[in-house]
């Protein structure tokens, strides 16, 4: 079952600036209509997961660099 991409005009406030934002930089934000359809998934994601692991210093620089390496791979994002 494919989930649908929610328009930017149907996104929350949070998720349509972040998904501005994202067009903004260059970036495709189809995560971000996706994720739309589930608010409770996109804010514990933001929030505890994304936010504590990239931002809090859960994990080691090295690891969070990798992980991010590895996430542009997946996403094909230009190098």
């Amino acid at each position: 079952m494919a989930l649908r991409h929610r328009t930017r005009e149907e996104l929350s406030g949070r998720l349509a600036r972040m998904w501005d934002a994202s067009r903004a930089n260059g970036n495709e934000p189809r995560f971000l209509e996706v994720v739309a359809n589930a608010p409770n998934v996109a804010e514990f994601y933001f929030d505890h997961f994304y936010g504590g692991l990239f931002f809090n210093g859960i994990a080691p620089r090295r690891v969070k660099e990798l992980v991010r390496l590895r996430l542009s791979n997946l996403h094909g994002c230009a190098s």
